[in-house]
Formats: C-alpha cells, sequence, structure tokens
C-alpha cells in the first residue's frame, strides 16, 4: 500500500511539473505577443518612475511618472482617442484605441489637448503632466489594455512588458522605445532623444 502512495505522490508531483512548465510557456508567449504587437510604440513621458503596475496590493494597474509640471505627454501610437474628459478618480485623463487592438489611458493631466474622436499619430503630444482627480502629486498615471479598458482592468497589461523593465526611481525619457536612456556626465542623452 505504501508502495502504491509513493507511485501517486510521483505522479501527481510530475503532473504538477509538467503543469507549470506549461503555464511558464504560455506566459512567455503572451509576453512574445505583446513585444510583437507594440515593438514601434514610444514612451510617453519624461520623468521618475514614481510606482509601478501590481502595487498597491495588487489595485494599481499602471505605471506612474513623476515629472515636471506641464510638461508634454505623448501618444505612445498612431490611434484614435475614444475618451478625453475630466473624472473624479483620472482627473482630466485620455484614453486612446490602437490599430492593433490595445488601448492607452494617460490620466491625472493637467490639460488634455486632444479631443474624443480625434486621430493621432506616434509621438503627438496629447496633453500635459499635472495633479488632477486622486493624485498626490504631479505625474502621469500611464495604463496599457489589451482590448478595451474595462472598469475592473482584466485587460490590463504591465507597461514594462512594453517597454522594458524599470524601476521606482529610474529616469525616463518619451518618445522612445527603450525609455532607459543613458545621460553622460554633461546631461546630454547618449541613447535616445
Amino acid at each position: 500500500m505504501l508502495d502504491f502512495l509513493k507511485r501517486i505522490l510521483i505522479v501527481a508531483l510530475m503532473a504538477i511539473c509538467v503543469g507549470l512548465i506549461l503555464i511558464g510557456g504560455r506566459a512567455e508567449a503572451a509576453e512574445n505577443s505583446i513585444n510583437k504587437e507594440t515593438n514601434e510604440w514610444t514612451f510617453p513621458a519624461k520623468g521618475e518612475i514614481s510606482d509601478v503596475f501590481d502595487s498597491r496590493g495588487g489595485i494599481h494597474k499602471g505605471l506612474d511618472i513623476a515629472g515636471k509640471y506641464k510638461s508634454g505627454v505623448y501618444a505612445v501610437a498612431d490611434g484614435k482617442v475614444v475618451r478625453s474628459y475630466y473624472s473624479g478618480s483620472y482627473g482630466n485623463v485620455i484614453f486612446i484605441h490602437h490599430d492593433n487592438g490595445y488601448e492607452t489611458v494617460y490620466a491625472h493631466l493637467n490639460k488634455r489637448i486632444v479631443n474624443e474622436g480625434q486621430k493621432v499619430k506616434k509621438g503627438d503630444k496629447i496633453g500635459l503632466m499635472g495633479n488632477t482627480g486622486q493624485s498626490t502629486g504631479i505625474h502621469l498615471h500611464f495604463e496599457v489594455h489589451k482590448g478595451k479598458w474595462k472598469i475592473h482592468k482584466e485587460n490590463a497589461i504591465d507597461p514594462f512588458l512594453v517597454f522594458g523593465k524599470g524601476e521606482i526611481g529610474q529616469y525616463v525619457f518619451a518618445l522612445n522605445h527603450d525609455p532607459y536612456g543613458v545621460v553622460n556626465v554633461s546631461g546630454k542623452l547618449i541613447n535616445g532623444k
């Protein structure tokens, strides 16, 4: 009987290991798909990463970039503005639907420069960084959704899957796919704009 239980335990452990390998493979395939679908995108703002995706117990579904008041915020890719309004939580916010099915959100803006229904090109200035809505400082709250934005944010994906891994306190540059440019001692950006 003990031998039989050992065999069942071994089979169960092997099944778990195979399952984990398959899940890992699916996650990697999904990440590769996101990279391929967004590899032409450029970063939306210049500043310092002040919060990351899934922080605050998993409820923060975006990336926060702290920057200068009224500095430019840019469309990451071509698309159509599907919402541009003032929200009690997001403050001045813009939603852009992109041709590849993704939707991006730009929140807490001081000012919105684009209107609902307007088409935008990658790199177009769409707003100015601010501190509106439920915000504790000047920053851009940026979200990426695979599909349309939904109130429970089940389509939200980590912006680091698009732009590469960064960390809180890291300086980032707008209008580059790789926002983590290197600055030389003169203060000029070496790789990037």
